[in-house]
C-alpha cells in the first residue's frame, strides 16, 4: 500500500519529467529557458526575447494534471496574473486522432508551442504599449480619459432633508 508521501513524490517526479521535455523542446526552438526543477515547486522559466515588457518571461509549471504558464517579473520571483493552460497532451491526442503519424504530430506540436509563446509575448507587449500610451485620436490629442458612468436619470434632486 502506497503512502501519501510516495504518491506526492511520484506526481512531482512526473511533473519534473514533463517540464524537462518542454524545456528541451523550447531550447531546440532557440528560446531561452531557465530550469528550476529542484525543490517542491518545480518550474521552468521561459524568457521573453522581444521588446521591453514589464516582465522578463513566463513560469511554466504543472498544476493538477495540466501544464500552465503565468507572467513572471524575473526568473526567481513569483508569477502573477492569469494562468494559461498549455495542453500538450490534448494537442497530441487531437493530432493522433486525426490519423497523423507520431513524428509529424510531434513536429507540429513543437511548432505550435513555440508559436503560442511568441504570440503571447507579442500580444502582451502590444497591450502594455497601449496602456502606457493611452488612447489618442488621429491628431494626437488624448481621449478616453473621462468615462461617463451611465445615462440614467439624476435622482440627487429627490434627496431632501426634513426640517
Amino acid at each position: 500500500m502506497k503512502t501519501f508521501h510516495e504518491f506526492v513524490d511520484k506526481k512531482t517526479r512526473r511533473a519534473k519529467r514533463q517540464l524537462q521535455i518542454v524545456e528541451k523542446l523550447l531550447k531546440q526552438q532557440g528560446m531561452t529557458v531557465g530550469s528550476f526543477l529542484e525543490g517542491d515547486d518545480p518550474y521552468i522559466f521561459l524568457k521573453a526575447n522581444k521588446g521591453s515588457a514589464s516582465f522578463e518571461g513566463v513560469r511554466i509549471y504543472k498544476i493538477g494534471g495540466n501544464l500552465a504558464y503565468r507572467i513572471q517579473k524575473e526568473e526567481k520571483t513569483h508569477p502573477y496574473g492569469k494562468a494559461y493552460s498549455l495542453d500538450i497532451e490534448g494537442m497530441w491526442d487531437d493530432l493522433i486522432g486525426d490519423k497523423m503519424d507520431e513524428e509529424a504530430a510531434g513536429k507540429k506540436i513543437i511548432s505550435a508551442v513555440r508559436e503560442e509563446f511568441e504570440n503571447f509575448f507579442a500580444k502582451s507587449l502590444d497591450a502594455e504599449k497601449q496602456l502606457r500610451q493611452g488612447d489618442f485620436d488621429k491628431k494626437g490629442n488624448p481621449m478616453g480619459n473621462v468615462m461617463l458612468t451611465g445615462t440614467g436619470s439624476d435622482y440627487s434632486n429627490l434627496v431632501h432633508s426634513k426640517s
